[in-house]
């Protein structure tokens, strides 16, 4: 067996983590820098980017903000933040909020050592960065993609997906502060966390893992199970908090190993720009279907989940796998989060068009064929697609 893996280079965990920042500033630029905080407006008029950027201010360090970030990193905010960055002469970027901030500071980082459009740097499963990029601090106020310790950063073009994908976006120090999670909103909790849990499992079910990706992704689920919950009903709970924010982060590692991810993200990322269903929300939708969709391929595999997701006492694999659709279903109840994808805004007749772009495109941009347990066929897809239309499980 074989693997490499390419982490942040340092991670910060703990409460007040985020008032080591100006120090880390110092260590990877120079004392007195020029820093580039991206953020979203939200995060900036709640005060929580404040937090951030006065400490990195009182250590004389000269800061401008890009704060354009919308719900979802889209191509043209990629572009807009390439102008920015391209013309402030930056020594280093901050990442500061969910996925899309992160995403997009790791695009300013990219942006301000590469001359091309930033278009031309974004490729599936191809690493185009021509120069080193910035270095990048990112530090996330969500707990669902892992962006602080992927090596993607998302962007979307119209209806489609797509990555930068390259070791050279990993963070240079990722910072974990469980007290910048508090103020997430239970919705935005509630599909981070499904996004999470997705990743764990995805990466944990998927052909190309490993023992590294496994120990990463099973540890992403023994968090998650107990404290997801939690942290929605009780937004203020640190000790849920911080659980949830080690588990994204090992999540985003498991993912960044040749495990990657399976159908679940295929499937989330092709209707997630197409019918404004956040990333997150769209993974934990398609979630139980495919681990149902995968039980024949997968049984054994499937029925381990279930030890580290439930205390339920269940024998037999195909009974213990299907106890473990049963169980993300009820997950996704207790997060008052719908199942149908009817529920969001798609109709039956915008099924046919995405079940053949899946079979015959997106799964293998996913790499899929060598990657899903069990084989996808137009016929299967429309099958897991009508089954999720419609909510029945």
């Amino acid at each position: 067996m074989e693997f490499t893996y390419c982490f942040p280079r340092k991670v910060i965990f703990g409460t007040n983590a985020c008032t080591k920042v100006p120090d880390e500033i110092v260590r990877l630029a120079k004392p007195r820098s020029r820093v580039l905080v991206v953020t979203d407006k939200n995060i900036a008029n709640a005060g929580i980017a404040d937090h951030v950027i006065s400490p990195i201010k009182e250590k004389g360090h000269i800061v401008e903000v890009f704060d354009q970030i919308s719900g979802e990193p889209l191509l043209a905010t990629a572009e807009t933040v390439t102008d920015f960055v391209r013309a402030g002469k930056f020594d280093l970027a901050v990442g500061l909020g969910g996925g899309s901030c992160m995403d997009m500071a790791k695009i300013a980082s990219v942006a301000a050592t590469n001359s091309k459009p930033i278009k031309e740097y974004i490729a599936y499963m191809e690493d185009r960065i021509e120069s080193k990029p910035l270095p990048k601090i990112l530090i996330p106020t969500t707990a669902g993609t892992g962006s602080e310790a992927t090596t993607y950063a998302v962007v979307i073009e119209g209806k489609f997906k797509n990555f930068i994908n390259s070791t050279q976006v990993v963070a240079d120090v990722s910072v974990l502060d469980p007290s910048l999670l508090v103020s997430c909103p239970p919705k935005q909790t509630a599909g981070s966390g499904l996004d999470a849990l997705s990743q764990g499992i995805e990466a944990y079910l998927s052909l190309g893992g490993d023992f590294f990706s496994d120990t990463f992704a099973i540890r992403a689920v023994d968090l998650i199970a107990p404290n997801l919950r939690r942290a929605y009903h009780h937004g203020n709970d640190l000790e849920s908090r911080s659980a949830m924010a080690l588990a994204a982060f090992y999540g985003g590692i498991a993912i960044s190993t040749a495990a990657g991810v399976i159908l679940g993200h295929c499937i989330s990322e092709t209707i997630g720009p197409r019918f404004k269903i956040p990333h997150g929300l769209a993974c934990g939708i398609a979630l139980p279907y495919i681990i149902k969709f995968n039980i024949p391929a997968a049984p054994e595999k499937i029925a381990s989940l279930l030890s580290h997701l439930s205390d339920e006492k269940v024998t037999g694999t195909t009974t213990r796998a299907e106890e473990v659709v049963k169980v993300i279903a009820r997950l996704a109840e207790d997060l008052d989060v719908s199942l149908a994808l009817k529920d969001y805004g798609v109709s039956k007749e915008d099924l046919k068009e995405i079940t053949t772009f899946i079979a015959t495109e997106q799964q293998r941009n996913y790499a899929l064929p060598s990657l899903n347990p069990r084989i996808i066929t137009e016929t299967n897809i429309n099958s897991i697609l009508d089954e999720m239309w419609e909510g029945t499980l």
